[in-house]
């Protein structure tokens, strides 16, 4: 039953607060991994405004006051809108791992790679997970408060975002000269760079669980 409710209110975000900005940034993540020596994390960005767009829908359609008349506890719908952010920030990751193979191909035939920024390989990906993370963190327990503060909390990720994954990606570049296994795209070396993935994976679901545990605190005090 609980599945069932858990598996109902993800439906129910995804028919009414998604916003249709989140197709537009689905489609722009993959696409910016064709322009070289472009800061590789920036395509990933556009997509946290689509999710913080899902929290203004709700404000306008009063969706937390919906919520609290329905017959599932608080604690669910918190848990339902971080499943339903968590897939739309892993779906854009997924449909862009296509692209990354055929940027990747490109961008070195055209021989315009490698002046400045870090290759498209496996860090990439766990540099955006742990910016999502961070950013769930940030955001989504604004959603819940008793005064709504998405807006301030919203720019606030997204400049975390921005300069947190930026960071990692200049770190990575500046290690030997960008010759670092981490920025390498080898067959050994995106081996080598898994494990680093898996840690991001880890700390992307201890973020959210964080996220999910401060946001119920908020939703129950909210009292709404």
């Amino acid at each position: 039953m609980k599945t069932n409710t858990i598996r109902n209110l993800i439906y129910k975000d995804f028919r009414i607060s998604l916003h249709p900005s989140v197709f537009i940034f689905l489609i722009l993540a993959p696409a910016m991994l064709f322009i070289p020596d472009y800061p590789r994390p920036i395509g990933f960005f556009y997509l946290l405004i689509g999710v913080m767009n899902m929290f203004t829908l709700d404000l306008q359609y009063k969706d937390r006051e919906f919520c609290a008349l329905l017959p599932a506890r608080k604690r669910d719908c918190v848990k339902a809108r971080i499943l339903s952010v968590s897939i739309i920030e892993l779906c854009v990751m997924l449909v862009s791992v296509p692209f990354a193979f055929i940027a990747h191909r490109a961008v070195s035939a055209s021989g315009a790679a490698g002046h400045a920024g870090m290759h498209i390989n496996a860090t990439l990906y766990a540099i955006v997970l742990i910016g999502y993370g961070i950013f769930n963190l940030i955001l989504i327990p604004g959603g819940y408060r008793k005064h709504f503060r998405v807006f301030a909390r919203g720019f606030i990720g997204m400049a975390v975002f921005m300069l947190l994954t930026i960071g990692l990606e200049n770190l990575v570049c500046r290690i030997n000269n960008g010759t670092f296994f981490l920025n390498g795209v080898s067959t050994s070396e995106i081996l080598l760079q898994l494990p680093f993935v898996a840690g991001a994976a880890v700390f992307y679901v201890l973020m959210n669980i964080l996220t999910y545990q401060i946001s119920v605190h908020e939703f129950e005090k909210a009292d709404i």
